[in-house]
This record gives structure tokens, C-alpha cells and sequence, in this order.
């Protein structure tokens, strides 16, 4: 889909409300429990989680930077908010959070400032792997801390993660049988309403399920008003908290403290909210890019206003985010509406809102707390490698055991360590005399470093058709020296070709770099621009995982990896049928820009078959990815892609899908309206360009091929064609066979 084809922000934008404003509706559903719970899990008054996200709404549709991020408080921020307001309040809440919201104005204002400075760049010196570390021990964070109001132990908030886990025994002692069993029935409920199959029960919101069954078990318990969410009677007069300036201005032994927060949620705001857009980004079904620097601004303003009105903490949230997404929302105005609805419901419903109890919210964070620190997060770390498991544990430990801005930086120096131990001699040839001491430590300095150093070795200028190409000749590349590389690909012109080549000068390219350079690649696909990264055949990958790091090591890469049972079995089909294959885990390039390609994340194929069969170009290949709602499963198909030879066939844009599998993606096609036609086709449904040729001559030829075989998926675009059976794994050899037979009809019939 060109560009100037895709959903707008802006005036532009407003065509598009019926999608957005159903969305938005949908979304305020899930935000609000999610807000209350995250002030709750911030030791601020509930109403401040809904204040934040309203002004979120009503700003950050006007100031851009995203399509369809939702933006509001977030749980990442919520242990570092509650540390904050016990450092500043010395142990009390109360009279720390008029402080802290000090600290988050001037937080607001830094970002604005780093946002002119084009700041959002520096995000990519980050390790990936810290970054989720960082998340997964935020998740663990909010698990713990939220076990005590589960079970009615409604004792003050820990200051430390320590202090927190050695408590947790108390809490037994003051169990509240009722509140128990409320939390209990709801954290059940809020794991099955996201985990059920039951197609009806997914699209039920799952935080406003267990807020209205908490609810209901309140009447039914009669909870103490203690154990309830604790509303002002008065949202305009008393529930507005003002940010203290003239306190800390005058206290200047809070300094140091309101300096060590701003710094903390400076860092974490940022590194947060450029992940969420970018992981927003992938699954964005129009493919658009957000702007890392407009949307920094866009949070400082929002961050500002928000702690001038008595508010958290803003930054663009995940799961709203992916909730506007799934019920189908277009542009910003998706987060418009959400706040609009926001103010609705504070008003009307306030005092319905003050019966959801405190262990209903509990349910909800520990749902949240999870999903950030799963066993599925640490087996993806370690299926990318043993490497970056190491760096994921320490920095996870690093910051339960002191904090998180603390954490991270250790979680930083593990990266670094890894690093240099992975670039330096063995000890063994300092014993054995090839390497005196001096030469060791030497070496040891200067692989540090190279750490740092630009990637870049040589850069050539050539023109090939008239248009400029570039080749970058490239050193190492770890997340600490990306950032002079990628001043330069942004520098280049729109429409000239890149050539990378990864020589034999690079020691190592870390799982930041592969993921970097696998972006850009997409990007370069995406804008229709050449590119080639050359030189990866002498690399040394760690894992079979396509983002994995790799090492210069020629040696060991001529030694033939052992094929896998599933590797054996393709390449003999491949060689029965004279095509070329590769074996190896590599990331999706989507090509013809395929709809089904775009959705999900962590996009791999492996076991590729490629060249000439039946008149067409072939591809055959196992894919994976995952996809909403679970972003942790991984999904397998096996498909093929077939291209015709002849230059003068012309297919038209169409997506022939059993039921209506994949609509909500469809978003660029309509259905196609032809009773007559579609009642042969009996379970498909089919969808088509608006304004493209009829495909009604192609779908009567193809009638026969349909009829026989169901269940299919079948999407053509850019003259390709991509086949393959939705609720089929991995084909087995006789469904690889069949797929071969299915293209080579398709190819006769079209």
C-alpha cells in the first residue's frame, strides 16, 4: 500500500471515526481498570490513573508522532513512581506524591529538551536484551507487591524489592478470607479470559470482566469500603492533587533525591516508550512508522500537563495499544475518543467505579506483572542465546537488588563484559607464553575500545542506473557503536541502493546489531529501496535464531552443521526437485508486501526452497511468528510463494480466506459482493481491491481447485501469489508434496 493510501493523523485522520471511535470506545473499556490499578500499584490516589490517561488522549492525538499507539500510565513505571514517592515522603505517601509530581514536570521538560536535541536516536546504545530485563523485572516487581492486597493485607507499600519479598510471609498471617477468595476467583478469570479459545469470550475486554465480577463479588461479600477502590466525592475539587514546587524549591536536601528520580524516569520513560511504538509499529496492520523524537515531545508535554493536573506519568502503552489495533483503529483520534469516553465514565459511573475492589485490581496487575516476566520471555532470551541469558538474569537480579536505574546500568557493564570476554586471547595463550601479560591487558584495552569506535571502515560512492548506490565496508557492530551508522544510512538519499558488507576486519555482531541491521533491511523493502548486506557467510552464529550475535570465525563456519530430521526431509524434496535450499533461520523480508506477512512479530523462515517449477518463480518455506493476543506463542505454517514467469500475466490484488479468517487485517480490500459466485465457494469468503481489475474471471477458473481443496489462505498481490493452510502446522512430507501440486494448479488455472 503506497503511503499517501494509508490512514493520516490530523484532519486528515477524522475520515476514518467510525473505525476510530468504536476503537476508542473499546479501549477506554480496558484503560480505565488499567489506570486505576496503576496508580494503585504507584501509591497515588486511584482517580490519578484516569487523569492521566484522559489529558494522554486529549494531547497526544494533536502533537503526532504515532498512528495507533494509545498513550496513558503504564505499570513499567509504577515501582519506580512508588519508590520515588516514599524517597521524597520519607515513608509517607501521602505527603511524598505532591513532591513527586514535581519531579515528573521537570521530567516532562528534560524530554521536551532532549527531543529538540534529536535525543531519540541515543535509545539504540541500549542493549536489547537489557531493555527486556528491565520489563521482566518490573513485571516481578508488581507481581509481589501486589500479592499482599490480593489476600487483604492492606499494610504500607515496601520501599525496596527485598524488603517486599521477606514480607510476603507476613502477609499470610493477615489473610482476609473474603477479599481472598475475590482475588482469587478474579485472577483466574482475568488468565482464562486471556488464554480461552472460546471465540465470543476473546473479544470481551478481560480487565472490565473481572472489574464488574469484583463488583459483584463486593455485594456479595460485603466488602469493608477499606478493601475498595477509594473515590473523591468531588473529582474536579478533591480529587486533583497539585504538584508541590514551593516545597522542594526550599528543601534542598530533596535535591539530590528529585535529581536521582527525574534521572530514573527520564531513562525508563524513554527506553519504554521507543520500544512500545517500535514493537506498535511492527504489528501496525498499514505498516507506518512512528516518529521516535515527535512522539519524546508529544510524552513531555503530556508528562507536564499531566503532573500540573495531579497525574502519573505518560508514556504509550502496550496493551491498549494493541487493543485499539485488534478492534480496529486507524489513526490518534482511536486515543481522542478514548479519553472522551474516560471523563464520560468518571462522571457518570464514579460511584460504580468505588465499589471495584482492591484485590479485583490486584487480579489485573499480576495479569500485567506476568506478561512482562513469563517463562516464555526468558525461553525467547535463551532460544536468541546462551549469551544474552547471562546478560538477562544479571540484569534482573541487578535491579530487584538495588533499583532499576542502578540495574540497568549494571545490566550495561554485564553487556560490556560479555563483549570483551567473547573478543579476548584465552587465558591459556598468556600461560603458555604465545602472549606476555602486557600484550594481553593491551589487547583486552583495545577490543574495549573498538566497543566504541564507529562501525564504519570505508565508505564508497558509486552511480548504477542513474541513481547513487553506496558501500559501506563495517567493522564490528554492537549496540554501543550503532549510533554513528546509523547517523549515516538516515543522512543518505531516499531512492539511492546500500550495500553493507560485513568484513573481515568485525570481530562480532551483538543481538542489537542483527536486529538493527534487520530493521533497516525491512525499512529499505518497504521504501522500495535496494539493499544487499553482504559478507554474513563468514560470521559465526550462536543460535539457529535469526537475530542471534555472530563472530567472525571462517574455520568454524566450513565445518557443515548437522541437519535436523525436519532440514533432511525439505532438502530431499528440494533436490527431488532441482531447487535450491537453505536450511538456515533467517527474518521475513515480506517482498510483494503480502497482508498475512505484515502481522504478528519475531517473523522467521528457515528450510527454503527456491528457483523455477511449473512455469513460476518458487518459494517454499517454514515460517514462524507470533501474534495478537499472545505475543509469546510462536505460530508455524509452511508456505509457498509463486510468482508466474510470464511477463505478460497480470493478477488482480484478492484474498481468498476460509470464513473470515484475518478480516481485521484486511483492512485496504472489500468484499467482494457476488451471492451467486460465493455460494460455490461455499466456506470461503473473498476480498479485493477497491477500483482493481475484477477477479471474478480468475475466481471462476480457480472454482474446481477451490472446491477440492479447503481451508486454504490464499493472497495475491504485486503479481504473487502466497498459499498455505491456516489451521495446519508444519506440512508433513505428503503436505509439502501437495503444496508443490496445489501451486503448479493454481499457476495452470490462472
Amino acid at each position: 500500500m503506497r503511503a499517501r493510501d494509508k490512514p493520516q493523523n490530523g484532519i486528515a485522520g477524522l475520515r476514518h471515526w467510525r473505525y476510530d471511535l468504536g476503537a476508542g470506545l473499546q479501549v477506554a473499556l480496558v484503560s480505565l481498570p488499567l489506570s486505576l490499578g496503576i496508580a494503585v500499584a504507584s501509591g497515588a490516589p486511584p482517580v490519578t490513573g484516569v487523569i492521566s490517561a484522559i489529558i494522554a488522549g486529549l494531547i497526544f492525538p494533536f502533537l503526532g508522532g504515532a498512528y495507533v499507539t494509545i498513550s496513558g500510565p503504564a505499570a513499567g513505571l509504577a515501582p519506580a513512581l512508588l519508590a520515588g514517592m516514599l524517597m521524597l515522603g520519607d515513608g509517607d505517601l501521602t505527603a511524598g506524591y505532591p513532591l513527586l509530581l514535581v519531579a515528573i514536570c521537570i521530567t516532562g521538560f528534560v524530554q521536551i529538551i532532549l527531543s529538540l536535541m534529536n535525543a531519540g536516536r541515543f535509545s539504540i546504545f541500549l542493549p536489547a536484551t537489557v531493555v527486556e530485563a528491565m520489563l521482566a523485572a518490573i513485571g516481578i516487581m508488581i507481581i509481589v507487591k501486589q500479592i499482599p492486597p490480593l489476600l487483604g493485607d492492606l499494610a504500607p507499600l515496601s520501599k525496596d524489592m527485598l524488603t517486599a519479598i521477606l514480607k510476603l510471609p507476613e502477609s499470610l498471617t493477615r489473610i482476609e478470607a473474603p477479599v481472598m477468595i475475590t482475588g482469587i476467583i478474579c485472577l483466574f478469570l482475568m488468565f482464562y479470559l486471556n488464554t480461552t479459545r472460546i471465540n465470543w469470550l476473546r473479544r470481551v475486554p478481560a480487565a472490565l470482566a473481572v472489574a464488574i465480577v469484583g463488583i459483584i463479588l463486593g455485594y456479595v461479600f460485603n466488602l469493608e469500603p477499606r478493601f475498595l477502590i477509594n473515590m473523591p466525592d468531588n473529582i474536579l475539587q478533591g480529587g486533583i492533587t497539585l504538584p508541590d514546587f514551593d516545597s522542594v524549591w526550599n528543601r534542598t536536601e530533596l535535591w539530590g533525591s528529585v535529581l536521582i528520580i527525574v534521572i530514573t524516569l527520564t531513562l525508563i520513560d524513554g527506553i519504554e516508550s521507543l520500544a512500545t511504538i517500535a514493537a506498535v509499529d511492527k504489528i501496525d496492520p498499514f505498516q507506518r512508522k512512528s516518529h521516535a523524537n515527535t512522539t519524546l515531545r508529544a510524552m513531555g508535554v503530556s508528562n507536564m500537563l499531566s503532573s500540573i493536573a495531579g497525574g502519573l506519568t505518560i508514556i504509550p502503552g502496550g496493551v491498549k495499544s494493541r487493543a485499539n489495533i485488534d478492534a480496529g483503529g486507524r489513526t490518534l483520534w482511536a486515543n481522542f475518543y478514548n479519553a472522551v469516553f474516560l471523563i464520560v465514565f468518571l462522571f457518570l459511573a464514579k460511584d460504580l467505579i468505588s465499589r471495584i475492589p482492591l484485590a479485583a485490581i490486584g487480579a489485573i496487575l499480576v495479569y500485567v506483572g506476568w506478561r512482562l516476566c513469563e517463562y516464555r520471555v526468558f525461553k525467547k532470551t535463551y532460544a536468541i542465546g546462551r549469551d544474552q541469558i547471562v546478560i538477562f538474569l544479571v540484569t534482573i537480579v541487578a535491579i530487584l537488588a538495588t533499583d532499576l536505574l542502578f540495574g540497568i546500568m549494571i545490566g550495561i557493564a554485564a553487556e560490556i563484559s560479555i563483549l570483551v570476554y567473547l573478543l579476548s586471547p584465552s587465558f591459556r595463550t598468556v600461560l603458555t607464553g604465545r602472549l606476555n601479560f602486557s600484550q594481553a591487558f593491551a589487547l583486552l584495552l583495545r577490543n574495549l575500545l573498538d566497543l566504541f569506535r564507529s562501525p564504519i571502515i570505508k565508505l564508497k560512492e558509486e552511480e548504477h542506473g542513474g541513481l547513487p548506490h553506496f558501500q559501506i565496508t563495517l567493522g564490528s557492530v554492537v549496540c554501543f557503536n550503532l549510533l554513528s551508522l546509523d547517523k549515516l544510512l538516515q543522512t543518505m538519499p531516499e531512492r539511492c541502493a546500500v550495500t553493507l558488507v560485513a568484513s573481515e576486519s568485525g570481530h562480532i555482531i551483538d543481538h542489537t546489531g542483527m536486529e538493527y541491521l534487520h530493521d533497516f533491511q525491512e525499512e529499505c523493502l518497504r521504501e522500495g529501496r535496494a539493499f544487499r548486506l553482504v559478507g554474513m557467510e563468514n560470521y559465526y552464529q550462536f543460535t539457529p535464531h535469526s537475530l542471534s550475535a555472530r563472530m567472525h570465525d571462517a574455520k568454524l563456519v566450513q565445518q557443515k552443521a548437522t541437519l535436523s530430521a525436519r532440514s533432511r526431509m525439505m532438502e530431499e524434496i528440494a533436490a527431488h526437485r532441482e531447487l535450491g535450499f537453505s536450511p538456515s533461520v533467517s527474518g521475513v523480508l515480506n517482498r510483494h508486501d503480502f497482508i498475512y506477512l505484515r502481522r504478528g512479530d519475531m517473523r522467521q523462515e528457515s528450510n527454503v526452497m527456491t528457483g523455477e517449477h511449473n512455469s513460476c518463480h518458487i518459494k517454499l518455506f517454514d515460517y514462524s511468528h507470533t501474534a495478537a493476543p499472545d505475543y509469546y506463542t510462536e505460530l508455524r505454517h509452511t508456505l509457498i510463494i509463486l510468482r508466474p514467469q510470464a511477463e505478460n500475466m497480470q493478477l488482480p490484488d484478492l484474498v481468498i480466506t476460509s470464513g473470515h479468517y484475518l478480516e481485521r487485517y484486511l483492512v485496504g480490500l472489500e468484499e467482494m459482493d457476488n451471492p451467486e459466485l460465493l455460494a460455490q465457494l461455499q466456506h470461503y469468503s473473498v476480498y479485493r481491491s477497491p477500483g482493481g481489475p475484477d477477479p471474478e474471471a480468475i475466481l471462476k477458473r480457480l472454482l474446481p481447485f477451490l472446491q477440492v481443496n479447503s481451508g486454504l489462505f490464499i493472497e495475491i498481490h504485486d503479481n504473487a501469489v502466497l498459499i498455505f493452510h491456516p489451521g495446519q502446522d508444519l506440512e508433513t512430507e505428503d503436505g509439502v508434496q501437495k503444496l508443490f501440486t496445489l501451486g503448479a494448479e493454481f499457476c495452470a488455472g490462472a
